[in-house]
């Protein structure tokens, strides 16, 4: 007979799935919400194989949210609202001079 694991999700204020693991990792279940027992690798290795897709869109957005104890994918005019709401992307200059910065502060050199 197969062990059986608890799927534990955390969330934000907005009830997006932020977290996924299982009860074979964690130790402390506070703060985190039981949403699904079961057996086998999606339970087992949850963070990785219980979704069916990724935890974050490639922006980094949730793509999934607890509702009525489930976990289902946001839709795309919710996905939208989040994206709009980040910052904007910055150019590739000022990326560059964020990152010659931030190295100088590294190394103590004030430019």
């Amino acid at each position: 007979m197969e062990e059986q694991y608890t799927v534990y999700v955390q969330v934000n204020e907005g009830d997006c799935v932020v977290a996924v693991t299982s009860s074979a990792f964690l130790t402390q279940t506070e703060g985190w919400v039981e949403v699904e027992r079961g057996t086998g690798d999606p339970y087992h290795h949850a963070q990785g194989n219980y979704l069916p897709g990724a935890l974050c869109t490639e922006e980094g957005v949730p793509r999934y949210k607890l509702a009525d104890g489930a976990i289902v994918e946001r839709s795309q005019e919710e996905l939208e609202a989040d994206l709009a709401g980040l910052v904007e992307p910055v150019t590739p200059l000022e990326q560059l001079r964020a990152d010659v910065d931030f190295l100088a502060a590294l190394q103590g050199v004030v430019l």
